[in-house]
């Protein structure tokens, strides 16, 4: 069995595994007619990230029959992060030889970089995305985002998130004080708010600030799926895909 993929953009691709890393150090590839994806959680089972490329996302896309390819996602980045601006990539497995292989080519001067590393014995199961509802959703910026969670970061390790028909709130306590960051319905950092009510859960902000700092660079905006003492989707809009993660609450009363 044998899988090739070559995209154009070495340096999005990179940033893609970037964001699964935030999650996860090692993981599994399920590769179909379709797309390569991976679902996997952290090895605490708080976060879990949901990630899907379609073959539509590739130049070149050989597919033999379904197959898991398991890895170790850190050392994985540490080959794409040698990717530079303007190189294409192609990836490509050799199941016998349970070897991937990362092939960066810089078109403009004729230069070509080959990489290899071994893959991992596949884990006995395969994580499901659970199937959640949600009482509120938002669309906001991933740079407003991303600064209210480093806002409340100076105060808490917790963020509470709350979302209402007006309004997404953030804020956080602690010995040292107190922080509240509303990003309002009516201001240019919310897209869309839909929400009957208001709804609020707490999260460890290091699980999201992880996620955010990773994923920023692929979507300027975010959204925000949330219940009351539920878990948090926050979904990445990316072409030909899917980037999602769920962050699992700290339950506290009202």
């Amino acid at each position: 069995m044998s899988f090739r993929m070559r995209l154009p953009n070495a340096e999005y691709f990179a940033d893609l595994i970037k964001a699964i890393s935030a999650v996860v150090e090692e993981g599994t590839f399920v590769v179909d007619e379709n797309s390569i994806k991976m679902v996997s959680m952290d090895p605490a089972h708080i976060s879990l990230v949901d990630f899907r490329l379609d073959k539509g996302a590739a130049e070149e896309y050989v597919y033999s029959e379904p197959m898991n390819i398991t890895v170790s996602v850190t050392e994985l980045l540490k080959f794409l992060k040698r990717a530079k601006k303007g190189e294409g990539i192609t990836i490509s497995y050799e199941s016998d030889k349970k070897r991937l292989t990362i092939v960066l080519v810089d078109a403009a001067s004729s230069k070509e970089r080959s990489f290899s590393m071994s893959a991992l014995e596949p884990v006995a199961s395969r994580t499901a995305v659970p199937n959640l509802t949600f009482e509120a959703t938002a669309r906001v910026s991933t740079d407003a985002l991303v600064d209210a969670i480093e806002d409340s970061s100076l105060v808490s390790d917790y963020v509470k998130f709350s979302i209402s028909p007006d309004a997404v709130t953030l804020s956080a306590k602690g010995d040292v004080g107190a922080a509240q960051i509303k990003l309002s319905k009516a201001g240019a950092n919310v897209y869309e708010i839909k929400a009957d009510k208001e709804v609020w859960a707490n999260f460890s902000i290091n699980y999201v600030e992880k996620i955010l700092k990773a994923a920023k660079t692929l979507s300027d905006e975010i959204t925000i799926e949330l219940s009351t003492n539920k878990p948090i989707r926050l979904e990445f809009p990316i072409p030909s895909g899917k980037l999602g993660y769920l962050v699992a609450p700290r339950i506290e009363s009202a």
